[in-house]
Protein backbone atom coordinates (compact mmCIF):
# COMPACT_ATOMS: atom_id res chain seq x y z
CA UNK A 1 0.00 0.00 0.00
CA UNK A 2 2.82 2.03 -0.23
CA UNK A 3 1.53 4.12 -3.25
CA UNK A 4 -1.63 4.95 -1.72
CA UNK A 5 -0.38 5.95 1.07
CA UNK A 6 2.11 8.69 -0.41
CA UNK A 7 -1.08 9.72 -2.60
CA UNK A 8 -2.95 10.34 1.05
CA UNK A 9 -0.02 12.39 2.12
CA UNK A 10 -0.34 14.97 -0.84
CA UNK A 11 -3.64 16.31 0.56
CA UNK A 12 -7.08 16.49 -0.16
CA UNK A 13 -7.32 15.83 -3.86
CA UNK A 14 -10.77 18.40 -5.37
CA UNK A 15 -11.69 17.86 -8.89
CA UNK A 16 -10.25 19.47 -11.05
CA UNK A 17 -7.53 20.49 -9.10
CA UNK A 18 -3.85 20.62 -8.73
CA UNK A 19 -3.27 17.78 -5.77
CA UNK A 20 -5.51 15.23 -8.53
CA UNK A 21 -3.41 16.17 -11.29
CA UNK A 22 -0.31 15.80 -9.06
CA UNK A 23 -1.63 11.61 -8.28
CA UNK A 24 -2.66 11.65 -12.19
CA UNK A 25 1.05 12.74 -13.14
CA UNK A 26 2.38 10.28 -10.27
CA UNK A 27 0.52 7.08 -12.22
CA UNK A 28 1.77 8.58 -15.69
CA UNK A 29 5.52 8.26 -14.31
CA UNK A 30 4.60 4.83 -13.51
CA UNK A 31 3.33 3.92 -16.90
CA UNK A 32 5.17 5.92 -19.19
CA UNK A 33 2.96 4.00 -22.55
CA UNK A 34 -0.19 5.36 -20.97
CA UNK A 35 -2.52 7.19 -22.94
CA UNK A 36 -4.16 10.85 -21.61
CA UNK A 37 -7.16 12.62 -22.50
CA UNK A 38 -8.39 15.71 -21.66
CA UNK A 39 -11.42 16.35 -19.00
CA UNK A 40 -13.24 19.26 -19.14
CA UNK A 41 -14.20 19.96 -15.58
CA UNK A 42 -14.41 22.89 -12.80
CA UNK A 43 -12.42 23.13 -9.65
CA UNK A 44 -14.27 24.10 -6.70
CA UNK A 45 -11.77 26.59 -5.21
CA UNK A 46 -11.48 27.07 -1.40
CA UNK A 47 -10.12 30.48 -0.35
CA UNK A 48 -11.65 30.98 2.69
CA UNK A 49 -13.26 28.77 5.58
CA UNK A 50 -13.58 29.13 8.67
CA UNK A 51 -15.79 30.01 11.50
CA UNK A 52 -15.19 32.12 14.55
CA UNK A 53 -16.61 32.20 18.02
CA UNK A 54 -15.70 34.02 21.61
CA UNK A 55 -12.71 35.44 19.46
CA UNK A 56 -11.59 31.26 18.50
CA UNK A 57 -11.13 29.63 15.08
CA UNK A 58 -13.54 26.25 15.44
CA UNK A 59 -12.08 23.56 13.72
CA UNK A 60 -14.48 23.32 10.23
CA UNK A 61 -15.02 22.93 6.53
CA UNK A 62 -17.07 24.40 4.75
CA UNK A 63 -19.54 22.46 2.42
CA UNK A 64 -19.60 21.98 -1.16
CA UNK A 65 -20.48 24.08 -2.85
CA UNK A 66 -21.37 26.80 -0.66
CA UNK A 67 -19.94 30.15 -0.25
CA UNK A 68 -20.86 34.06 1.82
CA UNK A 69 -19.95 35.02 5.38
CA UNK A 70 -21.89 35.77 8.15
CA UNK A 71 -22.24 37.75 11.61
CA UNK A 72 -24.72 35.95 13.56
CA UNK A 73 -26.83 34.08 16.48
CA UNK A 74 -26.69 30.44 16.57
CA UNK A 75 -30.55 29.64 16.26
CA UNK A 76 -31.89 32.60 14.84
CA UNK A 77 -29.97 33.59 11.35
CA UNK A 78 -27.19 30.59 11.75
CA UNK A 79 -29.38 26.94 11.93
CA UNK A 80 -27.19 24.15 12.95
CA UNK A 81 -27.91 20.27 12.67
CA UNK A 82 -26.85 16.78 13.57
CA UNK A 83 -25.36 14.76 10.96
CA UNK A 84 -27.49 12.02 10.16
CA UNK A 85 -26.16 8.61 9.76
CA UNK A 86 -26.33 9.05 6.25
CA UNK A 87 -24.63 11.53 4.85
CA UNK A 88 -27.07 11.63 1.74
CA UNK A 89 -30.04 12.66 4.11
CA UNK A 90 -28.95 16.12 4.26
CA UNK A 91 -30.48 16.96 1.15
CA UNK A 92 -33.72 16.43 3.03
CA UNK A 93 -32.74 19.12 5.64
CA UNK A 94 -35.24 22.47 4.83
CA UNK A 95 -31.74 24.62 5.10
CA UNK A 96 -33.25 27.61 3.44
CA UNK A 97 -35.20 29.06 6.81
CA UNK A 98 -31.63 30.51 7.62
CA UNK A 99 -29.69 32.27 6.57
CA UNK A 100 -26.54 30.22 7.18
CA UNK A 101 -26.13 26.36 8.24
CA UNK A 102 -23.64 24.66 10.63
CA UNK A 103 -23.91 21.09 10.57
CA UNK A 104 -22.26 19.28 13.87
CA UNK A 105 -21.45 15.72 14.28
CA UNK A 106 -17.70 13.45 15.40
CA UNK A 107 -15.93 14.23 12.30
CA UNK A 108 -15.33 16.78 9.57
CA UNK A 109 -17.25 15.72 6.29
CA UNK A 110 -17.68 17.62 3.06
CA UNK A 111 -20.89 16.49 0.92
CA UNK A 112 -22.49 17.75 -1.55
CA UNK A 113 -25.91 19.69 -0.72
CA UNK A 114 -28.80 21.15 -2.91
CA UNK A 115 -26.68 24.12 -5.11
CA UNK A 116 -28.11 27.07 -3.89
CA UNK A 117 -28.08 26.20 -0.61
CA UNK A 118 -26.51 29.14 2.02
CA UNK A 119 -23.13 29.12 3.32
CA UNK A 120 -22.87 26.05 4.98
CA UNK A 121 -20.72 24.66 7.18
CA UNK A 122 -19.13 21.51 9.24
CA UNK A 123 -18.05 21.46 12.54
CA UNK A 124 -16.86 18.96 15.80
CA UNK A 125 -17.57 21.31 18.09
CA UNK A 126 -21.26 22.82 19.09
CA UNK A 127 -21.69 26.50 18.69
CA UNK A 128 -23.92 28.70 20.79
CA UNK A 129 -23.70 32.74 21.07
CA UNK A 130 -22.38 35.13 18.50
CA UNK A 131 -20.79 33.56 15.80
CA UNK A 132 -18.66 34.93 12.61
CA UNK A 133 -18.54 32.37 9.39
CA UNK A 134 -16.98 32.91 5.93
CA UNK A 135 -16.56 30.65 3.28
CA UNK A 136 -15.11 32.18 -0.06
CA UNK A 137 -14.89 29.38 -2.58
CA UNK A 138 -16.02 29.53 -6.40
CA UNK A 139 -16.28 26.90 -8.91
CA UNK A 140 -13.48 27.44 -11.83
CA UNK A 141 -13.72 25.95 -15.55
CA UNK A 142 -10.02 23.94 -16.25
CA UNK A 143 -9.35 21.00 -18.03
CA UNK A 144 -8.06 17.86 -16.55
CA UNK A 145 -7.37 14.25 -17.44
CA UNK A 146 -8.24 10.62 -17.82
CA UNK A 147 -5.17 8.17 -17.82
CA UNK A 148 -5.24 4.98 -19.77
CA UNK A 149 -3.13 1.70 -19.10
CA UNK A 150 -3.38 -0.69 -21.60
CA UNK A 151 -2.55 -3.99 -20.56
CA UNK A 152 -3.39 -6.13 -23.54
CA UNK A 153 -4.85 -5.01 -26.87
CA UNK A 154 -7.47 -6.27 -28.26
CA UNK A 155 -10.90 -5.92 -30.69
CA UNK A 156 -12.67 -4.81 -28.39
CA UNK A 157 -12.03 -4.09 -24.62
CA UNK A 158 -12.90 -4.46 -20.78
CA UNK A 159 -12.33 -1.63 -19.23
CA UNK A 160 -11.23 -1.98 -15.19
CA UNK A 161 -11.56 1.74 -13.60
CA UNK A 162 -10.71 3.93 -10.50
CA UNK A 163 -11.26 7.66 -9.79
CA UNK A 164 -8.51 9.88 -8.53
CA UNK A 165 -9.96 12.63 -6.88
CA UNK A 166 -11.58 12.80 -3.12
CA UNK A 167 -12.94 15.04 -0.83
CA UNK A 168 -10.73 15.44 2.33
CA UNK A 169 -8.15 11.84 3.46
CA UNK A 170 -10.46 10.03 1.08
CA UNK A 171 -8.13 6.84 1.65
CA UNK A 172 -10.78 4.51 0.57
CA UNK A 173 -12.57 6.54 -1.70
CA UNK A 174 -10.89 6.43 -3.60
CA UNK A 175 -7.27 6.19 -3.05
CA UNK A 176 -7.32 2.28 -2.36
CA UNK A 177 -9.07 1.67 -5.82
CA UNK A 178 -6.15 3.44 -7.33
CA UNK A 179 -3.62 0.94 -5.13
CA UNK A 180 -5.49 -2.11 -6.01
CA UNK A 181 -5.72 -1.11 -9.39
CA UNK A 182 -1.70 -0.62 -10.28
CA UNK A 183 -1.85 -3.69 -8.64
CA UNK A 184 -3.62 -5.44 -11.13
CA UNK A 185 -1.81 -4.17 -14.04
CA UNK A 186 1.29 -7.15 -13.36
CA UNK A 187 -1.27 -9.71 -11.89
CA UNK A 188 -3.35 -9.33 -15.24
CA UNK A 189 -0.30 -9.57 -17.60
CA UNK A 190 -0.17 -13.12 -16.79
CA UNK A 191 -3.49 -13.83 -17.94
CA UNK A 192 -4.34 -14.91 -21.51
CA UNK A 193 -7.97 -13.20 -22.78
CA UNK A 194 -9.41 -13.03 -25.89
CA UNK A 195 -10.79 -9.19 -25.51
CA UNK A 196 -8.19 -6.87 -24.71
CA UNK A 197 -7.66 -5.24 -20.99
CA UNK A 198 -7.17 -1.18 -20.29
CA UNK A 199 -7.18 0.31 -17.02
CA UNK A 200 -8.15 3.72 -16.70
CA UNK A 201 -7.97 6.53 -13.67
CA UNK A 202 -10.32 8.65 -14.03
CA UNK A 203 -10.28 12.62 -13.37
CA UNK A 204 -13.26 14.31 -11.51
CA UNK A 205 -15.36 11.57 -10.03
CA UNK A 206 -16.76 13.62 -7.29
CA UNK A 207 -18.42 17.02 -8.23
CA UNK A 208 -21.86 19.06 -8.84
CA UNK A 209 -21.67 16.66 -11.50
CA UNK A 210 -21.65 12.82 -10.82
CA UNK A 211 -18.68 11.62 -12.69
CA UNK A 212 -17.28 14.05 -15.08
CA UNK A 213 -14.22 12.30 -16.50
CA UNK A 214 -16.09 9.43 -17.26
CA UNK A 215 -18.97 10.37 -18.96
CA UNK A 216 -16.39 12.00 -21.61
CA UNK A 217 -14.38 8.57 -22.05
CA UNK A 218 -15.33 7.04 -25.26
CA UNK A 219 -16.88 3.58 -25.56
CA UNK A 220 -15.41 2.51 -28.88
CA UNK A 221 -14.80 -1.32 -29.01
CA UNK A 222 -15.74 -1.00 -25.07
CA UNK A 223 -16.80 -4.67 -24.16
CA UNK A 224 -17.54 -3.59 -20.53
CA UNK A 225 -16.87 -1.54 -17.52
CA UNK A 226 -15.66 -2.46 -14.08
CA UNK A 227 -15.30 0.60 -11.53
CA UNK A 228 -13.60 0.42 -8.12
CA UNK A 229 -14.85 2.80 -6.10
CA UNK A 230 -15.21 3.17 -2.21
CA UNK A 231 -13.95 -0.61 -1.49
CA UNK A 232 -13.75 -1.27 2.09
CA UNK A 233 -12.49 -4.42 4.17
CA UNK A 234 -13.89 -7.50 4.23
CA UNK A 235 -16.90 -7.56 1.58
CA UNK A 236 -18.20 -5.64 -1.07
CA UNK A 237 -21.69 -4.23 -2.66
CA UNK A 238 -22.39 -5.88 -6.11
CA UNK A 239 -23.68 -3.04 -8.25
CA UNK A 240 -24.04 -3.89 -12.10
CA UNK A 241 -26.53 -4.94 -14.98
CA UNK A 242 -27.89 -7.84 -14.20
CA UNK A 243 -26.13 -9.43 -16.86
CA UNK A 244 -23.33 -9.64 -14.64
CA UNK A 245 -25.07 -10.59 -11.56
CA UNK A 246 -23.35 -14.30 -12.57
CA UNK A 247 -19.69 -12.53 -11.55
CA UNK A 248 -20.97 -11.61 -8.29
CA UNK A 249 -19.78 -15.20 -6.82
CA UNK A 250 -16.07 -14.74 -7.02
CA UNK A 251 -16.33 -11.92 -4.13
CA UNK A 252 -17.42 -11.86 -0.63
CA UNK A 253 -20.58 -10.05 -0.62
CA UNK A 254 -22.45 -7.69 1.16
CA UNK A 255 -25.50 -7.59 -1.42
CA UNK A 256 -25.84 -7.68 -5.19
CA UNK A 257 -27.70 -4.59 -6.74
CA UNK A 258 -28.79 -2.69 -9.98
CA UNK A 259 -25.96 -0.59 -10.99
CA UNK A 260 -25.99 2.70 -8.92
CA UNK A 261 -26.08 5.91 -9.95
CA UNK A 262 -23.19 7.04 -8.52
CA UNK A 263 -20.23 5.68 -9.51
CA UNK A 264 -18.37 6.17 -12.93
CA UNK A 265 -19.76 2.79 -14.81
CA UNK A 266 -22.96 4.48 -14.91
CA UNK A 267 -23.06 6.58 -17.44
CA UNK A 268 -21.88 3.26 -19.50
CA UNK A 269 -24.40 1.62 -18.42
CA UNK A 270 -27.05 4.01 -19.92
CA UNK A 271 -24.96 4.36 -22.85
CA UNK A 272 -25.54 0.32 -23.57
CA UNK A 273 -22.43 -0.88 -21.30
CA UNK A 274 -22.62 -4.16 -19.31
CA UNK A 275 -21.12 -2.49 -16.09
CA UNK A 276 -20.52 -2.84 -12.69
CA UNK A 277 -18.76 -0.90 -9.72
CA UNK A 278 -17.85 -2.73 -6.28
CA UNK A 279 -18.01 -0.53 -3.29
CA UNK A 280 -19.03 -1.39 -0.05
CA UNK A 281 -20.73 1.07 2.23
CA UNK A 282 -20.10 -0.09 5.50
CA UNK A 283 -17.47 2.66 5.06
CA UNK A 284 -20.96 5.12 5.42
CA UNK A 285 -19.24 6.24 8.94
CA UNK A 286 -16.13 7.25 7.51
CA UNK A 287 -17.54 8.36 4.07
CA UNK A 288 -16.27 12.36 2.88
CA UNK A 289 -14.85 12.88 6.22
CA UNK A 290 -10.72 13.35 7.45
CA UNK A 291 -11.17 9.99 9.02
CA UNK A 292 -11.20 8.03 5.85
CA UNK A 293 -7.97 6.83 6.75
CA UNK A 294 -5.81 2.83 6.76
CA UNK A 295 -7.31 0.44 8.79
CA UNK A 296 -6.50 -2.93 9.75
CA UNK A 297 -7.29 -5.56 6.92
CA UNK A 298 -6.66 -3.12 3.78
CA UNK A 299 -3.29 -5.19 2.70
CA UNK A 300 -5.10 -8.80 3.12
CA UNK A 301 -8.47 -7.29 1.34
CA UNK A 302 -6.39 -5.81 -1.65
CA UNK A 303 -4.89 -9.27 -2.04
CA UNK A 304 -8.81 -11.04 -1.97
CA UNK A 305 -9.99 -8.22 -4.73
CA UNK A 306 -7.05 -8.94 -6.67
CA UNK A 307 -7.34 -12.45 -6.59
CA UNK A 308 -11.38 -11.82 -7.00
CA UNK A 309 -11.03 -9.73 -10.13
CA UNK A 310 -8.44 -11.78 -11.86
CA UNK A 311 -11.02 -14.64 -12.00
CA UNK A 312 -13.90 -12.55 -12.69
CA UNK A 313 -12.24 -11.05 -15.47
CA UNK A 314 -11.25 -14.76 -16.98
CA UNK A 315 -15.04 -15.53 -16.71
CA UNK A 316 -15.84 -12.69 -18.39
CA UNK A 317 -13.80 -12.68 -21.13
CA UNK A 318 -15.59 -16.48 -21.83
CA UNK A 319 -19.23 -14.80 -22.84
CA UNK A 320 -19.82 -13.16 -26.03
CA UNK A 321 -21.57 -9.63 -26.19
CA UNK A 322 -24.55 -11.42 -27.55
CA UNK A 323 -24.67 -13.74 -24.83
CA UNK A 324 -24.70 -10.69 -22.38
CA UNK A 325 -26.88 -8.74 -24.47
CA UNK A 326 -29.74 -11.70 -24.33
CA UNK A 327 -28.88 -11.59 -20.81
CA UNK A 328 -29.85 -8.98 -20.14
CA UNK A 329 -32.79 -8.09 -22.23
CA UNK A 330 -34.31 -11.30 -20.96
CA UNK A 331 -34.50 -9.87 -17.36
CA UNK A 332 -35.36 -6.04 -18.88
CA UNK A 333 -38.42 -7.67 -20.36
CA UNK A 334 -39.72 -9.27 -17.33
CA UNK A 335 -39.35 -5.96 -15.29
CA UNK A 336 -41.44 -4.52 -17.71
CA UNK A 337 -38.79 -2.61 -20.00
CA UNK A 338 -40.64 -2.09 -23.32
CA UNK A 339 -37.81 -1.02 -25.21
CA UNK A 340 -35.77 -3.00 -27.79
CA UNK A 341 -32.23 -1.76 -26.68
CA UNK A 342 -29.76 -1.63 -23.81
CA UNK A 343 -29.13 1.85 -24.43
CA UNK A 344 -31.30 4.07 -21.37
CA UNK A 345 -33.25 0.97 -20.33
CA UNK A 346 -31.82 1.58 -16.82
CA UNK A 347 -32.72 4.58 -15.54
CA UNK A 348 -31.71 5.82 -11.54
CA UNK A 349 -33.79 5.81 -8.80
CA UNK A 350 -32.33 8.44 -6.77
CA UNK A 351 -34.93 8.39 -3.81
CA UNK A 352 -33.92 4.57 -3.46
CA UNK A 353 -29.97 4.73 -4.20
CA UNK A 354 -30.37 2.39 -6.80
CA UNK A 355 -31.63 2.73 -10.68
CA UNK A 356 -34.24 0.71 -12.31
CA UNK A 357 -35.47 -0.31 -15.14
CA UNK A 358 -37.27 1.92 -17.34
CA UNK A 359 -41.03 1.07 -17.93
CA UNK A 360 -42.28 3.66 -20.95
Amino acid sequence: MKLARSLLDLGEAIHGGPVESKILSTIEDLFPDHVSYEVSTKYWEVRQEEIIMNGERIRSVALPYTSGCLHGKIGREIGTFEMPFHPFDLKKIHLDQYEAIVIHGDKLRRVSIPQGSPPTFFTTERLEGDVDLCSDTRLVETKSRNVEVTVREGDSYVVIGAHVDHWLTGFHDNLLSVQLLVDLYAELQKVRTKHGIKLVFFSSEEGPRCCTGSTQYHIKDLFAIISLDAIYPFRVVFSATPDLWFLSKNFNLKRVEMPTPFSDHFSFVQRGIPGMVLYNDDMIPVYHSDEDLPVPGDEEYLDQLKSSLTRTLIELDSRSKESLDAEFMSIAKQSGYLGDSRENAIVPDIENLTSKFRKT
